[in-house]
């Protein structure tokens, strides 16, 4: 499932099955297709690091996760008076 933020930016909700769901950041091009944002990053321990590039990504884990992401974030869009996702309006 794609969100389209604004006309360069689009969210990708990613099912990686036992690996969980995660968040990937990209835009889509003119073919109508996704493609990801990269960033570098470094990985290793202090003596051994390495830079790698990788695509911009949040990992969310699994369902119950994911479920209470989109609580909290309903919460936090929601009116100024919600305590959980069962005070907003539907």
């Amino acid at each position: 499932m794609d969100i389209t933020i604004d006309k360069y930016t689009v969210i990708r909700i990613e099912d990686g099955g036992q690996y969980g769901f995660k968040l990937l950041e990209g835009w889509i091009n003119r073919d109508g297709e996704f493609k990801p944002s990269f960033c570098k990053r470094e990985f290793g321990k202090a003596g051994s690091k390495q830079e790698k590039t990788i695509p911009v990504s949040v990992k969310i884990g699994n369902a119950d996760t994911m479920r209470e992401l989109a609580a909290a974030l309903l919460v936090a869009a929601g009116p100024e008076k919600a305590q959980s996702w069962e005070d907003i309006p539907f």
